[in-house]
């Protein structure tokens, strides 16, 4: 599960649909639009419910790992729905890729900053 923070608030959703969310929005930002996505989320207190969520050009998401609990959100068809509007927004990306890889061991993670040098 992750927390995708967006406009001063958090949402608990899971890594898949967090996933498919940022990689949405930034299909949308490359073709300057925008959409309203209905996501299926936990609330505060995990218990089940329903985010809105109006993301575009100017979006700034962040997300980070919550706490691990074994709920299913019966989110599937929403990932296919995200990737299916990302790849029509964005057609020369591929329709899943690690771009938003999951790092379980950071002491070996190649963070990139070698190139910032």
């Amino acid at each position: 599960m992750r927390k995708l923070y967006y406009a001063g608030g958090s949402i608990i959703i899971s890594d898949q649909v967090c996933k498919a969310v940022l990689r949405y929005s930034r299909a949308l930002a490359k073709s300057e639009s925008s959409d309203l996505i209905i996501l299926p989320a936990f609330t505060e207190a995990f218990g089940k419910g329903v985010a809105h969520i109006l993301i575009g050009p100017a979006s700034q998401m962040m997300s980070v790992p919550t706490a691990d609990f074994d709920v299913d959100l019966a989110d599937a068809r929403m990932v296919e729905i995200l990737e299916g509007r990302t790849l029509k927004n964005d057609p020369d990306r591929p329709e899943w890729s690690e771009d938003v890889a999951d790092v379980m061991d950071l002491d070996g993670f190649d963070w990139g900053l070698d190139s910032l040098a």
